[in-house]
């Protein structure tokens, strides 16, 4: 009578063909899942980009910046230089009308449209001091925002989640920042994946592409520590015409933990620039010199 049992060795041979597949299978898997993320990141900045662009053929071209608003809406005594400019830090919430999306209260969940679903789930933005008490209760409440904390009457803190930092130099720019008149909007930074709501060229250490610690060697203790966000050693951009596109992050000499002379991050890509009104570098500025 023929068997029709496996043997104790055939049972482990299929168990360990089973293993070596799996053991194979899974990375792929993992990088097919990561990279779905990704894509879901990169339409929504593509997104961003599109509503920046809606926003400012409503707006004379112009893109959210300091004369926007003149005063508080919660405190007309509360001017736009005592906020430090209203662009920069409620940009979110302007464009909310063009794309119905905005970023989430820290009490809600993080995995929503303005999140890049491969960042990691703990490390939400803040507006703090003036920046939260401007807004509250009203327009924050009407934005879905609470106050983290409520002292003597004044919202001092107020997160939300959201890995995406406004270009700081479109909203600090002097008189406003006007895309028509913007050179090489294409190669031109609106928002880039970092741990702020605004970025600029010497705040670089904000990126997510970071991923080595560099306490004690950069300046902010802060922002020092590795963001674990990884990316595949990259950030993805929406740029001023409203493309958008992952790129590789190009570090100074000493790699991810080099500084310049000031002892600020330096990186070839995204530029490192000085702060302030006066930087003329390509991507960050509308005039820049060659």
């Amino acid at each position: 009578m023929r068997r029709s049992a496996f043997t104790l060795i055939e049972l482990l041979v299929v168990i360990a063909i089973i293993a070596i597949l799996a053991a194979i299978l899974f990375p792929v898997f993992a990088q097919a899942k990561a990279a779905a993320k990704q894509a879901q990141n990169l339409s929504n900045l593509k997104q961003l980009g599109l509503a920046a662009m809606m926003y400012a053929s409503d707006y004379d071209d112009m893109l959210p910046n300091d004369p926007l608003v003149r005063h508080c809406p919660s405190d007309p005594t509360m001017s736009v230089g005592n906020i430090d400019r209203w662009g920069n830090y409620y940009w979110p919430w302007l464009f909310q009308p063009y794309i119905k999306q905005q970023p989430q209260d820290k009490t809600k969940a993080s995995d929503a449209f303005y999140w890049n679903p491969n960042a990691p789930k703990n490390n939400p933005q803040e507006l703090s001091s003036g920046r939260a008490a401007c807004i509250w209760p009203q327009p924050a409440q009407s934005w879905g925002l609470t106050c983290a904390n409520l002292s003597g009457g004044r919202c001092r803190s107020i997160q939300y989640w959201t890995t995406y930092a406004y270009n700081e130099h479109i909203g600090d720019y002097p008189g406003g920042a006007n895309l028509t008149a913007w050179q090489s909007p294409a190669e031109s930074f609106l928002l880039l994946e970092a741990t702020d709501s605004e970025i600029e060229g010497d705040e670089l250490d904000e990126l997510y592409s970071r991923t080595k610690d560099c306490t004690g060697i950069y300046p902010d203790p802060a922002n020092a520590d590795p963001t674990l966000g990884g990316h595949n050693g990259g950030t993805t951009i929406a740029y001023l015409d409203g493309h958008a596109k992952w790129r590789k992050t190009s570090w100074g000499p000493d790699g991810e933990c080099s500084v310049d002379s000031r002892g600020n991050p330096l990186l070839v890509f995204p530029p490192t620039t000085r702060g302030g009104d006066s930087v003329r570098v390509k991507g960050w500025t509308p005039i820049f010199d060659e």
